[in-house]
């Protein structure tokens, strides 16, 4: 944080989407998916935000990050959000799934390097973790309903 502060690190657009992407695991194209397949780890909740990403009108398509492999937030740990996502206003979002019972010091540190990331990369990339039902009571954390608010005005 003091290396941000003192102006040591910056934001810089250097990751590249891939061309394409071969995951060992992987499922066919969901709606509005950018690859042809996706990895296919994803658990039950992580589809329920999945569904509310696609089911949205603004969206151009979304990305299934694969862990160790894909973009990551490099910081004062390495986070792995699970989705990238891209909408028509040209909105890049990275967006973290947590299940309720991930409420905890590791989902805040995710969550703060999140939006240090936001901060940093400018006006057009949000940072959002997305609980079900808990209300984590940090900026940028969202219930799945509120979620749904805010990604639609995207």
């Amino acid at each position: 944080m003091q290396l941000l502060d003192e102006g040591e690190i910056e934001c810089c657009e250097r990751y590249e989407v891939p061309d394409f992407i071969t995951p060992l695991d992987f499922t066919d194209a969901l709606p509005k998916s950018l690859y042809e397949a996706e990895k296919n780890d994803m658990n039950e909740y992580e589809h329920k935000v999945l569904d509310v990403i696609i089911g949205q009108s603004n969206i151009v398509w979304w990305h299934r990050i694969i862990e160790r492999q894909g973009f990551c937030i490099n910081g004062f740990i390495n986070h792995y959000p699970d989705f990238l996502v891209l909408t028509k206003n040209g909105k890049v979002l990275l967006i973290e799934a947590k299940g309720d019972h991930l409420a905890n010091d590791d989902s805040e540190n995710k969550l703060i390097l999140g939006r240090k990331w936001q901060e940093a990369a400018g006006r057009d990339y949000r940072y959002m973790m997305v609980f079900e039902k808990k209300e984590f009571q940090h900026d940028g954390a969202y219930t799945l309903d509120e979620f749904a608010e805010v990604i639609k005005k995207l």
